[in-house]
């Protein structure tokens, strides 16, 4: 349906997987383009090996893992020696090459929409990072030192797909900024707000026709956006300024294969609460903010 991104073998330094049998998926429990990529190959029903990074401790900004992803990104799939990267470019690829329930869609006017769509969500990208790293955890434990940032800087091939790839200068930025604030500032907690202002405003009109975002049934559209609508809703969106939006939302919270792959430690959970409980009593929780910015 889309040009997936699948690297060529000029971009893989990490030689060793060229020769590897199998579905291996790359992950972090807590990386929300992971906990997709989970949830829908549990509804694919394929079986896959687990190899869990930990983003926490840069384990994605080593030589040995930006050789299977020059972006240093969560998830990314290793297929008898093929690499692709993109949460959902991987999720259309493991749909198309194995059997099981159909999570793209074949009608030509669903597939249109659904490529728009699946896009939309992945721009979104850095909005959902910005407000997780102001709202689920205190700026110390969530950014990265700038030595970290330097050696992600160095690593890596600067080919995808076997040409110039531009997204690692994206994220560089990113960490730079949030180093040099010390950490998500207002300005980018109400962008991001916007952001998704707008596009839940998209999908609430959606689902005032079909009880799924394809009238075909669930699909991985429904995947990908859940998985945005339940992070953002954690940091304290008020998702349920959108009726149907959020009966959506909560039919697949009650799922257990939805509830397990986003379940966290509880001690973590704890600490999130704490820290949101800090700017609310500081009065910048993002409803404050929005709230003081007129959203």
């Amino acid at each position: 349906m889309t040009d997936m991104v699948k690297l060529a073998i000029s971009d893989i330094k990490t030689t060793e997987v060229l020769n590897w049998e199998g579905l291996h998926l790359f992950h972090f429990m807590g990386s929300s383009c992971s906990q997709k990529t989970r949830i829908a190959f549990a509804a694919k029903g394929v079986e896959w090996e687990s190899h869990h990074v930990d983003i926490s401790k840069f384990e994605n900004f080593t030589k040995w893992f930006m050789g299977i992803n020059p972006r240093g990104l969560m998830p990314t799939l290793v297929h008898d020696g093929d690499v692709h990267i993109e949460s959902n470019d991987i999720i259309e690829y493991v749909d198309g090459a194995f059997d099981g329930p159909k999570l793209f869609p074949t009608d030509p006017d669903e597939q249109a929409f659904m490529r728009e769509s699946m896009k939309y969500e992945d721009d979104l990208h850095l909005c959902v990072r910005a407000l997780t790293f102001r709202y689920f955890l205190p700026v110390e434990m969530m950014k990265k030192p700038d030595d970290a940032v330097d050696v992600y800087e160095a690593e890596g091939a600067e080919t995808v797909a076997g040409e110039f790839d531009g997204r690692k200068a994206i994220e560089v930025e990113f960490w730079r900024k949030m180093n040099a604030n010390n950490g998500i500032i207002d300005e980018q907690v109400i962008d991001a707000v916007d952001q998704f202002l707008v596009a839940f405003g998209k999908l609430e009109k959606r689902l005032e026709q079909h009880e799924y975002l394809l009238a075909s049934g669930m699909t991985a559209l429904d995947i990908a956006w859940w998985i945005t609508v339940f992070r953002i809703t954690k940091l304290g969106f008020p998702t349920e300024r959108f009726p149907k939006l959020f009966i959506w939302y909560g039919k697949f919270l009650a799922r257990e294969d939805f509830a397990r792959e986003v379940a966290a430690p509880s001690e973590v959970m704890e600490m999130s609460k704490r820290h949101q409980a800090a700017y609310a009593a500081e009065g910048t929780s993002m409803q404050q903010l929005m709230a003081v910015h007129g959203r």
